[in-house]
């Protein structure tokens, strides 16, 4: 479970990109070392390492019908590493846009060829004002 995440600024306009039909779904997982807490003014992870996965997207429900964006993958360690932060990206290659970012309530320790399946769920809501 996160400590915290969010849909970043630059997901925000990711989302209002896709609306129009223009830009590249955020698709693409990623892991890192970071542990400092989710800004929504970040734009990459503290401290990303190994090679992004191409994640599997669908829409759930959660309160009402497609509500829900949810892409899952799983990203493995090459190496010894210790895992504080998550990321989804438009992009496979470094850089892109982030979309969410999420800090994980405690570290995790992996072993070389270890992994750790991610999904992020984004739920749009509204409310009459």
């Amino acid at each position: 479970m996160p400590a915290s995440t969010a849909v970043v600024n630059a997901g925000r306009a990711i989302i209002t990109n896709r609306i129009k039909g223009s830009g590249t779904e955020p698709l693409y997982v990623a892991m890192g070392t970071g542990t400092t807490a989710v800004a929504l003014t970040d734009t990459a992870l503290g401290g990303e390492v190994e090679t992004r996965t191409t994640g599997t997207s669908s829409r759930t429900t959660t309160s009402t019908t497609n509500d829900t964006y949810q892409v899952t993958g799983t990203v493995s360690a090459t190496t010894s590493r210790t895992i504080g932060e998550c990321g989804l990206f438009d992009q496979a290659a470094l850089g892109g846009n982030l979309f969410v970012r999420g800090v994980l309530a405690s570290t995790i320790s992996l072993a070389s060829g270890d992994s750790i399946a991610f999904t992020f769920t984004v739920q749009v809501t509204s409310s009459v004002i």
